[in-house]
């Protein structure tokens, strides 16, 4: 999946918006609802050294995740990892050109929306 496709999913989450917080950095893109600006998802570039060996600098994207869930998600796919520079019980990084396919990819966007504050974040590729 493209960092474009991650931004359009999340914008069509109701009361959803797109930022870039850091000053100076339009790579970095959170994902917060309007009303209280809490964050549900974060696509930022993630250092190989985080990554493992032969990987290199890569965009992914950080999303909220129950820890169980997030447990069983890193034994099916290679491209789930505990969040980089987030809380990494709460959090996992996916990798989005690993073996995550696109449809579970979206599937934990809008479960991090809804575990977030959001209502209904199902997302429609």
């Amino acid at each position: 999946m493209e960092k474009e496709e991650i931004i359009r999913a999340a914008e069509r989450l109701e009361g959803s918006a797109a930022d870039y917080p850091f000053e100076g950095d339009f790579e970095t893109v959170v994902f917060r609802h309007k009303q209280t600006r809490r964050w549900f998802g974060l696509v930022l570039k993630v250092p190989k050294r985080y990554l493992g060996e032969g990987a290199r600098d890569e965009v992914c994207l950080n999303l909220k995740c129950p820890r169980d869930l997030s447990e069983i998600l890193r034994q099916n796919y290679k491209g789930i990892l505990p969040a980089y520079h987030m809380n990494k019980s709460h959090w996992i990084t996916v990798r989005l050109h690993a073996d995550v396919p696109q449809e579970e990819i979206l599937r934990l966007l809008g479960l991090s929306y809804d575990l977030t504050g959001g209502k209904g974040g199902k997302v429609r590729g």
